[in-house]
């Protein structure tokens, strides 16, 4: 019913408007909202509120909260009375720019510089993550609407203004909607999902994360208590840190494996379904991108094919991002630091629970005579799976298939972690989505770009992913 003469029309009103479109991504980008600073969090979310109301909404508002950034909800209604609803899940806030000295341009300029790769492209903190696929979102439905003359799937928009600080007014926000957002069918995370061959992916689901820090400090077991002391007293005193080194050294093998007890009890077998994913993906998968986008020369055991490709989806890890303690600075200062902190990210695969790991964390370093090593700072997020066969899954691999670029993929399981376990574990329960073409790259870093044709085709995949659900629900007589 919509996937020719339509989707033509829509296309072109697209490309006829383009030039517009561009300039409302890149004034988003132009207001910092860095949810960790509160830096600019309130005015990008009022310019959020603003392109929704565009759309027609008459009910968008900021949901406060006490502490942290409010979420922007809202929707925009079909004219009819049997259409399907999806959430559109999306982010305003950005991670800060630092450092600032590597950034070719202004981080919140949002120029278009020419990359000698990828053409004229839009370079900006925020335009890949996440407010270039957020206004290609509203934009792709602006042209359905005039093209339509209206909107044919209920949307209902959830945008969230700390999903770089841990999404927590988020959280108690679909606690306390549940109610509303269960009649909704799925969940959209628009992005830009092409990697720098420009071929595009499908995601489906993600890992979880325990996040924490340990803390090392001297007590009954020996070492300064209160204060740092000089480091002649060494012959004497023992120093935090060789403990906390002895004690990470009983947590992981120099091959990687994890061994404290029970870490792996939990983690799920690979379904059938994935197995017929992973088939598929590795007649695209291309090891050797990696390692030049990652700059590393070899993965871990030397592991190959398949088997590498499943280690990257499959596998809890156990990382540490920082070790902080004693003197850091330049030049000489002997001492005895009385404390040192760990930071820790642990990636936990179906089924795992993040208390659990902590759990079996502690008793694990209590067993290994290491119970005076404290927790202070500790935080968990679920993993998020979707079946394939889901009519909004459906609907997304269609559209990627559809669009001529090839080769493409479809990821089960994305080994990063981010929210979407509020909508696919209970109280809701359904399907989350990750997808959209274009190229962007460097978010989280210096230099964050999105290629400008990118952005036009990010507006057009949103419009076919809708268009082809509701081919689905025409070919299921749901409509």
């Amino acid at each position: 019913m919509y996937n020719t003469k339509i989707k033509k029309e829509i296309y072109k009103d697209i490309d006829d408007h383009f030039s517009r479109y561009i300039e409302e991504a890149r004034e988003l980008v132009r207001q910092p909202s860095i949810a960790a600073q509160n830096i600019g969090i309130h005015e990008c979310a009022e310019m959020v509120v603003e392109h929704i109301q565009r759309l027609g909404s008459t009910d968008v508002r900021l949901v406060e909260y006490p502490t942290g950034s409010p979420v922007v909800y809202g929707t925009v209604k079909s004219k009819n009375p049997r259409a399907k609803t999806l959430i559109i899940y999306c982010l305003y806030d950005v991670q800060p720019p630092e450092p600032l000295e590597e950034w070719k341009v202004e981080p919140f300029a949002a120029e278009i510089v020419d990359l000698p790769e990828f053409g004229p492209s839009i370079v900006g903190r925020g335009i890949t993550n996440s407010k270039g696929p957020l206004v290609g979102t509203f934009k792709a439905i602006e042209s359905m609407q005039r093209i339509l003359g209206d909107v044919p799937l209920n949307f209902v928009f959830v945008i969230e203004g700390e999903e770089e600080a841990g999404s927590v007014n988020l959280k108690q926000f679909v606690h306390e909607y549940a109610g509303e957002l269960s009649t909704a069918d799925g969940v959209y995370l628009p992005g830009t999902r092409e990697d720098e061959n420009f071929k595009p992916k499908v995601l489906l689901g993600n890992k979880g994360m325990v996040y924490f820090e340990l803390e090392v400090k001297g007590g009954a077991w020996g070492g300064p208590q209160s204060i740092d002391i000089h480091s002649m007293n060494g012959a004497w005193i023992e120093n935090p840190i060789w403990r906390l080194a002895w004690a990470l050294n009983t947590m992981r093998s120099p091959d990687g494996k994890i061994l404290v007890e029970g870490f792996y009890d939990d983690v799920a077998p690979i379904s059938e379904t994935d197995n017929r994913l992973i088939e598929r993906l590795m007649k695209t998968f291309d090891a050797g991108m990696f390692k030049k986008a990652l700059d590393v020369s070899r993965f871990k055991n030397d592991l190959e094919g398949e088997d590498l490709l499943k280690q990257f989806l499959y596998s809890p890890t156990m990382n540490i991002p920082g070790i902080y303690g004693g003197y850091t600075g330049e030049g000489t200062k002997t001492i005895i630091p009385y404390r040192v902190r760990v930071k820790f990210d642990c990636r936990l695969v179906p089924n795992m629970q993040p208390d659990d790991i902590m759990q079996k964390i502690m008793t694990h370093l209590k067993k290994h005579g290491f119970d005076d090593i404290s927790i202070v700072f500790s935080e968990g997020t679920l993993w998020s799976k979707t079946d394939a066969e889901n009519d909004l899954a459906k609907a997304a691999i269609r559209a990627m298939e559809s669009s001529g670029k090839e080769p493409n993929e479809v990821w089960p399981l994305l080994p990063g972690t981010g929210p979407a376990y509020l909508f696919t574990n209970d109280p809701l329960q359904m399907p989350f989505i990750a997808y959209g073409l274009g190229h962007g790259a460097k978010i989280h870093a210096p230099n964050e770009y999105l290629v400008v044709e990118g952005l036009r085709d990010n507006i057009k995949s949103v419009a076919a992913t809708f268009l082809e659900y509701l081919e689905i629900q025409h070919e299921n007589n749901q409509l």
